[in-house]
């Protein structure tokens, strides 16, 4: 739970998290209006950061009361209407919306103010607008009415409001139009990855290792109480206790009072001899050459946990060097054929088994699909499919370069017989090697069964 569930935690980046947590903490208690730029690039910890600092605010303040938290990505919303109905959801204020008609945006977003403010002097609830992918907010094809219209109240001060974009893109300036870079405050929070640590990567990876891996201590545990009045003192004396401990946001709602405490013990003893194998280091160092991602990190621990059983109770070194072996080098053919569809998978082994009848001879697209129906007609589980949609799942193959047209030779040295051709009756040989099809097949335990049958028998 740790490894997959912890997206709290945060380490290091003190100054850049203070200043975060500076700007929430002066929207929710003293209603000001902030705008802000988080930059850094991928995997930097910069959505980690936010909801550690929204954590902790929630432990001060009654955030759920006292402000709304609303959370877009420009890869999702990449309509100012979708923006405005997203907003109106997580604003809760679908009813009174209702079947209203707005000329402008800004009409629609002044009306979801007004309908937060209340009592006598018809305050309004403070807002953080969490803006992920944030440069595809300003994309070139887009008007930014969006964001105008938001840097604009944090600007006029007309709602307590915090915005605060998060992107990868330095150059994300240059994106702005000028209406809302002038009502942008330009203040820029940059985030990369162990600038502020004096150690290597690798050892921090190893203190990652340590902290993911580790099992907390049984007389941790007892420490908790369910009753609410003891729950902030327990976390202070929390705060103290051996590394092994699970964080509190974490350790609330767990049941390991099964677990047999001489296990544990042997479980956090085989974890720190871990850490100190000479074997493991240097696995760590080839990651860290490859990336210094921790969430990369975490998939890699994550995998090596799931390869543990009654039978294999311990972590084996030689898993987790292989782990990183294919993460650092992957084989991105296999990585490709498996992110196929079935449709399409299903054409790349109807091709496999004619060129293997027809001792590697070439195939055009109605000898793939006479196979591929032959197939479809034998087992009644398989779903029928237009043709053209199979023609067009024929031609993504192409497009991959799983398949290759077996005349391009030919129309290089001038001859223009196939490009005549109707493209039912194009010629095409199966470029993928038949190890990575093998692979990716038999390796991919989602695949259906008769899917998988069909590749495993041999063709008369």
């Amino acid at each position: 739970m740790k490894i997959i569930a912890d997206n709290v935690t945060f380490r290091g980046h003190n100054q850049e998290r203070n200043h975060v947590y500076d700007l929430f903490t002066r929207t929710v208690v003293s209603g000001e209006s902030h705008s802000a730029l988080m930059i850094g690039p991928r995997g930097s910890g910069k959505t980690t950061l936010i909801n550690s600092v929204l954590h902790q605010v929630s432990q001060e303040v009654d955030l759920s009361n006292d402000a709304i938290i609303i959370r877009l990505n420009g890869l999702i919303h990449h309509d100012d209407k979708i923006a405005l109905k997203s907003i109106t959801a997580q604003m809760q204020l679908e009813n009174a919306v209702g079947d209203r008609v707005f000329g402008t945006f800004a009409e629609n977003l002044a009306f979801l103010l007004s309908c937060l403010q209340s009592g006598a002097d018809r305050r309004c609830k403070s807002m953080l607008f969490i803006l992920e992918e944030f440069d595809m907010f300003c994309h070139s094809g887009r008007t930014q009415t969006l964001l105008y219209n938001l840097f604009d109240i944090t600007h006029s001060q007309q709602a307590p409001m915090c915005v605060l974009g998060v992107t990868n893109r330095i150059d994300v300036m240059e994106l702005l139009e000028k209406r809302v870079k002038s009502r942008f405050s330009h203040r820029h929070i940059f985030i990369f990855p162990h600038e502020d640590q004096q150690r290597a990567p690798h050892e921090q990876y190893l203190d990652v290792m340590l902290q993911l891996l580790s099992m907390p201590a049984m007389t941790v545990l007892k420490k908790k109480r369910s009753r609410r009045s003891t729950v902030n003192s327990d976390e202070k004396q929390d705060t103290n206790q051996e590394p092994n401990s699970l964080p509190p946001h974490l350790c609330r709602g767990m049941d390991l009072q099964h677990l047999n405490p001489e296990f544990i013990q042997d479980w956090n003893l085989h974890i720190k001899s871990l850490a100190e194998d000479s074997k493991v280091i240097n696995g760590l160092e080839k990651l860290c050459y490859y990336t210094v991602n921790e969430q990369i990190f975490r998939n890699v621990l994550f995998q090596l946990v799931s390869k543990l059983s009654l039978n294999q109770p311990f972590i084996d070194v030689a898993d987790l060097l292989a782990i990183i072996d294919k993460t650092v080098a992957p084989n991105h053919r296999v990585k490709l054929i498996q992110s196929l569809s079935v449709l399409e998978l299903s054409l790349l082994i109807a091709m496999k088994h004619g060129m293997d009848i027809f001792d590697g001879q070439p195939m055009n697209f109605e000898m793939v699909l006479h196979r591929y129906q032959k197939f479809a007609n034998a087992n009644s589980s398989t779903q029928s499919v237009p043709r053209p949609v199979i023609l067009k799942a024929f031609e993504h193959l192409q497009e991959l370069e799983l398949i290759v047209s077996a005349t391009k030779h030919n129309s290089s040295k001038g001859d223009d017989t196939c490009s005549r051709v109707q493209k039912e009756y194009k010629l095409y040989s199966l470029a993928a090697p038949l190890d990575d099809i093998n692979e990716s097949v038999l390796g991919n335990n989602s695949l259906p069964t008769d899917l998988t049958h069909w590749y495993s028998n041999s063709v008369a």
